[in-house]
């Protein structure tokens, strides 16, 4: 599935907006560590909460011991956490068991030691302090929400340098063909206005390939 040609993020985002759907996740979510080129991954869902008392982040310990083979981490109900809930421990140990990337609805730190890992990580931002006990598992594998996003354990994540957004898996296939079509309908128009056409000329090859997408 990593290996996929697959068009960006904003790409597949528009195409789902063409079929009155939703899945962009950013905003909230932008790149700590940008994907390098679009990747695609199957959602692994935890739900963390917020309170003096709970599971602690064991069951999280537990999935990121787990087989993540082409699986995007997506944590959950962390942005009110009072620090970062996410670095280089937790991202070393999720690439160690195949992971291709990583969302977190709140914050993260050591960025720096993160990047040279390779591994894309999303979140609301950064912040320097961990969680200070504050953040346990709620869940593990159930459907969680995200900007008012619903992702589902199996929902697909296409992750790229600008952002990420949720397909669902059955929709996975139509989406990554109908964004390519896209994509090459906005590839025309700059060619053609690279070759001299004015805007309002060069703009039918888009406006074609919306034309035919639009449900």
């Amino acid at each position: 599935m990593t290996t996929m040609q697959v068009p960006s993020v904003s790409a597949v985002s528009d195409v789902l907006a063409l079929w009155g759907d939703d899945g962009w996740l950013t905003p909230p979510l932008q790149p700590a560590v940008a994907a390098s080129s679009p990747v695609v991954g199957r959602a692994v869902t935890v739900l963390l909460e917020v309170a003096d008392a709970g599971a602690g982040l064991a069951p999280l310990y537990d999935v990121l011991s787990s087989d993540l083979r082409d699986c995007v981490v997506v944590i959950a109900g962390a942005a009110d956490a009072p620090g970062a809930v996410w670095g280089e421990i937790l991202t070393l140990a999720a690439q160690r068991q195949g992971a291709v990337g990583v969302l977190v609805d709140g914050f993260v730190r050591d960025v720096p030691d993160v990047a040279p890992i390779g591994m894309p990580l999303y979140s609301r931002g950064e912040r320097v302090a961990g969680p200070n006990g504050r953040a346990h598992v709620a869940a593990v594998g159930g459907e969680v929400m995200i900007g008012g996003v619903a992702i589902a354990p199996d929902d697909r994540l296409v992750l790229d340098d600008t952002g990420c957004v949720r397909v669902h898996a059955a929709q996975l296939a139509d989406v990554i063909d109908a964004a390519a079509r896209y994509t090459e309908g906005e590839r025309q128009v700059v060619e053609a206005l690279q070759s001299g056409e004015t805007l309002d000329s060069a703009y039918r090859f888009k406006k074609s390939a919306v034309d035919e997408l639009r449900r």
